[in-house]
């Protein structure tokens, strides 16, 4: 057991400038790896993230809730090793969150899971 922990800090130590562990906030801006490109055949030319996107929230098992620009939500949440931060090259003005986003605040739908980090 002694072995596998060495084993484990060694591997963190190794590659401390590659592991990353991203704690985005709500309202940040951030790119999403699109993973559906990455086995065909032509993906030379293809875009390989999508955004910039906004965070509304991260669920408990660390992926994050995501949507676009103009309000509508990913109609899943997104794997936390998909996402990057956007880094703006100006400043973007976001609305607030709360009353622009298209998704009720009482939902009982897949979304429902957005009415605990709500406000």
């Amino acid at each position: 057991m002694a072995a596998r922990l060495n084993a484990a800090v060694r591997f963190e130590r190794e590659h401390a400038a590659t592991i990353r562990d991203f704690d985005f906030k709500r309202g940040d801006l951030v790119l999403v790896r699109n993973t559906a490109i990455e086995k065909a055949l032509n993906r030379k030319m293809r875009a390989r993230y999508i955004g910039p996107l906004v965070v509304i929230s991260r669920n408990k098992g660390g992926a994050y809730i995501i949507c676009e620009l103009n309000g509508s939500v990913f109609d899943r949440p997104v794997a936390a090793f998909r996402v990057i931060p956007y880094f703006a090259r100006k400043h973007l003005t976001l609305p607030d969150l709360d009353n622009f986003l298209d998704v009720p605040p009482r939902s009982n739908s897949r979304n429902g899971e957005l009415r605990s980090f709500r406000p």
